[in-house]
């Protein structure tokens, strides 16, 4: 892929973004160097980058979401620390590659004193060095963009997606994609145009009308749409505990749907989320490459997981700015 003459680009991670990382340099062409993490007993950190890793353009290239072994919080100290020797180091420019963006949904105040995450999020990379911020499918693009001073992308996954899923559907199986909420509705509808094909016959839409008892629960509240007989695809931008998710697939289900899968961007996928979506006998679950582990491993979810690599469409649209000069 071409980039600004005489610039010198380099991807940059931490290990537990590794896989995503190396395919993001590998469609753009660069080397990707991961960094050295010192952890001591107290508890405090070290981010160095080996000698010689430094580039002029540096994407860094880290999800921000808790794994297994660290949270959400080290991580987002990984990152700050990290962009600190970036900048010490002389970087001209930095930009955040970051598939999953932790705080994302606490951009609006529902009361005077709700904390707007995002924006301290925000500010804080940008203070530590991050020129710009590339994400997937962020809650709220506007948001992103006035809580980061500098410039922002939202890349939308779902023609990658869509056209992944359609590989594992018959052809000829008529289908019906599912909003879980009225949030979700203009996502299915993008859905629904990015998986049409000139083979196949109209797709149906439908809407699971949700109400929220607490938190972690949801209570089915009505209907719309026709599902009888179809392959329903249920649709958001996340499955965190799973609780939406599975009550809009056994109302499918209810509704006389044929089978049920469920496709969201992000696959956090916490405890409780793969035995929710097992015990409503979902078909298969397909999540973007977003969060940096296997959340599904040794449940019965497992077999039914399918990844898709945003990688590149994360490429194509770095690609498509960083000769322009915006940062």
């Amino acid at each position: 892929m071409p980039h600004m003459p005489g610039a010198s680009l380099g991807c940059l991670t931490v290990s537990s973004d590794r896989p995503f990382a190396q395919r993001l340099a590998h469609a753009l062409d660069s080397p990707c160097t991961e960094a050295i993490l010192t952890h001591f007993p107290d508890g405090e950190m070290d981010v160095q980058w080996p000698p010689g890793s430094i580039p002029q353009t540096a994407v860094l290239a880290v999800s921000l979401a808790a794994t297994e072994s660290t949270s959400l919080h080290d991580r987002l100290m990984q990152v700050i620390f990290g962009l600190h020797q970036l900048k010490t180091a002389g970087v001209t420019r930095c930009i955040g590659v970051m598939p999953y963006l932790g705080y994302a949904r606490s951009d609006t105040k529902t009361t005077p004193t709700d904390l707007l995450g995002l924006r301290v999020v925000a500010q804080h990379l940008h203070q530590a060095g991050l020129s710009g911020v590339l994400t997937v499918d962020v809650h709220t693009p506007a948001a992103l963009h006035n809580a980061f001073p500098g410039p922002t992308w939202s890349v939308n996954p779902v023609p990658a997606m869509a056209a992944d899923l359609r590989s594992h559907l018959p052809p000829e199986a008529p289908l019906a994609v599912c909003a879980p909420d009225v949030g979700a509705w203009k996502r299915a509808q993008a859905w629904a145009k990015a998986l049409a094909t000139p083979e196949r016959e109209s797709i149906e839409l439908a809407m699971v009308h949700k109400q929220r008892i607490r938190p972690d629960k949801v209570t089915q509240d009505a209907f719309t749409g026709r599902v009888e007989g179809r392959t329903v695809i249920v649709v958001d931008d996340m499955i965190s505990t799973g609780g939406t998710m599975a009550q809009a697939v056994r109302t499918c289900y209810e509704h006389g749907a044929h089978a049920v899968w469920a496709a969201a961007t992000h696959g956090l996928l916490v405890d409780p989320a793969p035995v929710r979506l097992a015990e409503v006998g979902i078909k298969g679950v397909l999540v973007a490459n977003t969060i940096p582990e296997d959340r599904v491993a040794d449940t019965p979810l497992a077999e039914r997981l399918h990844v898709v690599d945003v990688a590149p469409t994360c490429a194509e649209q770095l690609d498509a700015v960083l000769p322009t000069g915006v940062l």
